[in-house]
């Protein structure tokens, strides 16, 4: 047995999670009409954020909510998100915040952090997976993942690439033809 099939043969044996977990990008509407669904169940809203985070978010909107009318501006949004350590792109927050403005456009509710808070946390988790998807492959602990490797994975395991479609790929994963490339980099690239 070469040192490929060894290699193939020790990740099959690892956990399985696939590279694709939580990809394509969604718009931010249909992000907003998943979470609406959820947060407005109270059984969902209850697993989604504990009675601490409940508290500390509610009280950080009251906060910001200046002139106390129960709405925030973006401008106080985006503060506000910043101080509990949720930040984005201002173009994606804009759009987010158009779509969650209450109907006479004074601002966004309470109930909309949530579902900011929310997004923003699934985001995480994804970029989680997709770590741990590569560590799978990482077979040394050392961050990188051999490019012959990784391209002979895509064409012999899960969804199998054709020789033609993985090149393609490649040329995504490793640019500049390094012969490695650090996973951490290419979850970024992937998320953006």
């Amino acid at each position: 047995m070469n040192q490929t099939q060894t290699n193939l043969s020790q990740v099959r044996q690892k956990e399985k999670v696939a590279l694709n977990d939580g990809l394509p990008k969604i718009e931010p509407r249909i992000v907003i009409e998943e979470l609406k669904s959820h947060l407005y169940s109270d059984d969902n809203f209850k697993k989604l954020f504990s009675d601490a985070e409940d508290k500390k978010y509610r009280e950080n909107f009251q906060l910001f909510d200046r002139d106390g009318d129960e709405r925030i501006s973006f401008t106080e949004l985006q503060e506000l998100l910043t101080s509990i350590g949720y930040i984005y792109e201002e173009q994606e927050l804009s759009e987010l915040y158009k779509e969650l403005e209450d109907s006479e456009g004074q601002g966004i509710r309470s109930d909309a952090l949530f579902i900011l808070v929310s997004k923003k946390k699934r985001e995480q988790d994804r970029e989680e997976q997709l770590i741990e998807a590569f560590k799978s492959v990482d077979l040394e602990n050392t961050g990188y993942i051999q490019s012959e490797y990784f391209k002979e994975l895509l064409m012999t395991m899960g969804y199998r690439f054709t020789e033609d479609e993985a090149d393609e790929y490649m040329k995504f994963i490793d640019p500049k033809n390094e012969g490695k490339f650090l996973y951490i980099d290419i979850v970024k690239k992937i998320l953006k």
